[in-house]
């Protein structure tokens, strides 16, 4: 069982009220005063106690004795599922119960998928419900109840009135106990008061805001959850909040994750049971938030970080930071990506922001955290704008490709935090016929007639939503070719185009039944059955077909290893005929040389590349952190109990990181719109040209 401890502390924690921590009144911020402050006392300890098998069906604190019910083999006929029902001592220690009933109850139902949900009312009675789905010609579902009195279940035609019964009622989605009033969450998102008999009690209630829900109760009143994940207080019969906890700080920010449950214990500790959503993976955390009156906040102070577009990976590394220093990080974007028809769109300007924020690093001012992408780096280190990180940051554990991309002999100044590489996968021998990208080119050409038939009988060999998609994905691996110092090289241009015409011949334009996935970038890397937990899901603007056509190269690498019976996938960096790979370093973190707070930027840096922040899957890229390649890439396959030969630490490191220009990219981009809309590769490479000079003469 865990017990791994993490202390959490700053003053937007010490903000609880009195009423319901003591000693947490008075606790405020350090002043900014020349004369240093005491630092503030009083702080969160945030600890993982997760008991065994924590696949959580029901958590509930009765007579102050937290209760956790937990699945073996979730998501299985219910004679193969195993439960457990845990108590938490008062040494911290889980204590297993007896008397659940679940042995008598599992042979009472069908066959089928079973989902089991227990209920422990506030007099310590247990119940179950459990909803088996069965697959036949039609997809069937049946849900039955059940007491359990002295350890035996009884099957019950209709729940006796009161908790249980508004538990497992379908028109109510929470409830939860403040001392003898219970507090019920409707499918219309309306909060409602009873007796524990089950009566309607009249009492001042909030209205849910969108995005925020109900969370838990407890005799002083209850909890609710903001779509900022922050944890408000309520006192029973008001509409007053007071700011619990700030999830910001905390583990329950954690990208990939959420809330699936809360209870709260003695002293107003509260637990909180967090899942990914996918009941294969395992991958839940019981996480229980204490106050520590003693505890004194580490002088982590206020960092600025700055980037043009928002990521994900960064505000996972601010929570991170925050959560180990105590300090506050201000974490802003100028431009504001989303997606129409497939196409991404940017609101903003690139250009006035990049001005903008020149003049202030000129000046000694700016943020102290810079994120680089799309920016002029090489440019900022010419100006002696960004400060040397040789020494200072441990990249030993990074993929050892990425720790030099902006290495000069003056020093190290800047380090991705994630990449983007261009694979392919297939069992190995489709893999073999597949040399290079001309290659492939040349087979989806000569299959110009394969389409998705939405029932995934037929499939593209390569699937995209728009030819911007179709640029963006092979675009890089071409760009040294096309530019030779920084001069447009119309021969590679035009071959580039080509290329690209052969593989919108044979490779989905067409293609029925299918719509772009909603994402912000109008990329199309995307979660598989819903669940966050697989390494392709943020692995590169590659391949996403499955596996009919031409026995089936894809990048939802695990489906490799169904194209060939029981041969197990590979996986390989897509090279050109000359053979140039491409993996683009992105994420890319960089000190501004007049930082504010220069050891906390420092610290950022590192937090971006700590296992913690490596390990979670983001939208934005690969880890560049090799032990959280390996362990995306092997869950990834475990979770559909397939397997690979590839090493993919090595596939990666043997790749040619890539920075492409963004305007010149644009300029090629140009060209290549117009050929697709039918125009002649002559006019299409002039267009490529021409906005390329334009650019160039711009530059003086």
């Amino acid at each position: 069982m865990k017990n791994l401890c993490r202390i959490i502390s700053g003053a937007l924690a010490s903000l609880f009220a009195a009423a319901l921590l003591a000693g947490c009144a008075g606790k405020e911020a350090s002043g900014t005063s020349d004369t240093p402050a005491a630092p503030p006392t009083g702080g969160y300890v945030e600890e993982d106690v997760s008991p065994d098998h924590n696949y959580n069906v029901g958590l509930f604190v009765v007579d102050g004795v937290l209760n956790a019910f937990t699945v073996e083999n979730p998501v299985t006929p219910l004679a193969q599922q195993t439960v457990h029902w845990y108590a938490l001592g008062q040494d911290g220690q889980w204590q297993e119960q007896s008397g659940s009933g679940f042995e008598q109850l599992a042979a009472q139902v069908g066959d089928g998928i079973a989902y089991p949900t227990a209920y422990l009312t506030q007099d310590g009675k247990l119940f179950w419900s459990v909803t088996v789905i069965t697959e036949n010609a039609e997809k069937t579902s049946e849900t039955s109840y059940f007491a359990v009195e002295n350890g035996t279940a009884q099957k019950l035609d209709a729940l006796p009135a009161g908790e249980a019964s508004l538990a497992f009622s379908p028109d109510i989605v929470a409830v939860a106990a403040c001392g003898d009033t219970l507090l019920t969450t409707t499918t219309s998102m309306e909060l409602n008061a009873c007796d524990l008999s089950g009566a309607p009690v009249q009492m001042e209630l909030p209205e849910l805001e969108l995005g925020s829900r109900f969370l838990c109760g407890s005799a002083n009143g209850y909890y609710m959850l903001d779509d900022q994940n922050k944890i408000w207080h309520y006192t029973l019969g008001g509409t007053t909040a007071e700011l619990a906890l700030d999830g910001g700080r905390f583990s329950i920010s954690d990208p990939g994750m959420f809330v699936q449950s809360a209870a709260v214990g003695p002293d107003e500790t509260l637990y909180v049971q967090m899942s990914d959503g996918n009941m294969a993976s395992g991958n839940s955390r019981l996480l229980c938030y204490r106050w520590d009156t003693e505890l004194t906040v580490s002088a982590g102070g206020e960092l600025t970080i700055f980037s043009l577009y928002r990521s994900d990976t960064v505000e996972a590394a601010v929570n991170a930071w925050q959560k180990a220093t105590g300090g506050t990080a201000a974490y802003t974007w100028a431009l504001e990506e989303g997606s129409e028809d497939g196409i991404s769109t940017v609101s903003g300007s690139r250009e006035d922001a990049l001005t903008q924020l020149n003049t202030q690093l000129l000046a000694g001012a700016g943020p102290d955290v810079l994120i680089l992408d799309d920016m002029p780096v090489d440019s900022f280190i010419e100006k002696g704008l960004l400060m040397n990180l040789s020494g200072q940051v441990d990249t030993s554990g990074m993929l050892e490709n990425l720790t030099g991309v902006w290495q000069t002999e003056e020093g190290l100044f800047a380090l991705p935090a994630r990449c983007f590489p261009l694979l392919a996968g297939a069992n190995e021998a489709t893999l073999s016929t597949i040399t290079d990208a001309e290659t492939l080119a040349g087979l989806l050409a000569a299959e110009p007639n394969i389409y998705d038939d939405g029932r995934n009988e037929t499939m593209p060999l390569l699937t995209y939503y728009n030819t911007v998609q179709l640029f963006d994905t092979f675009y890089p691996l071409y760009a040294k070719d096309i530019w030779r110092d920084g001069q447009l090289n119309e021969t590679a241009c035009r071959q580039f185009y080509e290329l690209l015409g052969q593989i919108r011949t044979g490779g989905g334009a067409t293609l029925k039944n299918t719509a772009p996935f909603d994402r912000p970038d109008g990329t199309y890397y995307h979660p598989q059955n819903n669940t966050e937990g697989a390494f392709i899901n943020c692995l590169c603007r590659a391949f996403c077909s499955p596996t009919y056509s031409l026995n089936g190269l894809g990048g939802d690498f695990y489906y490799a290893s169904r194209a060939g019976g029981a041969n197990a996938g590979e996986v390989k960096a897509l090279a050109t005929a000359s053979g140039t790979t491409s993996i683009q370093p992105v994420c890319a973190a960089a000190v501004n040389v007049s930082a504010q707070n220069p050891e906390g930027a420092v610290q950022f840096i590192q937090t971006l590349l700590s296992e913690e922040v490596q390990r979670q899957n983001t939208y934005d890229g690969v880890p560049v952190l090799k032990s959280a390649v390996l362990s995306q890439w092997e869950e990834g396959f475990a979770q559909y109990d397939t397997s690979t030969g590839t090493d993919i630490v090595a596939v990666l490191e043997s790749m040619d990181p890539n920075v492409p220009s963004t305007v010149l990219r644009s300029a090629v981009g140009a060209g290549a719109q117009q050929y697709f809309d039918g125009v002649s590769l002559d006019e299409a490479v002039e267009t490529a040209r021409q906005e390329a000079a334009l650019w160039l003469a711009e530059q003086g």
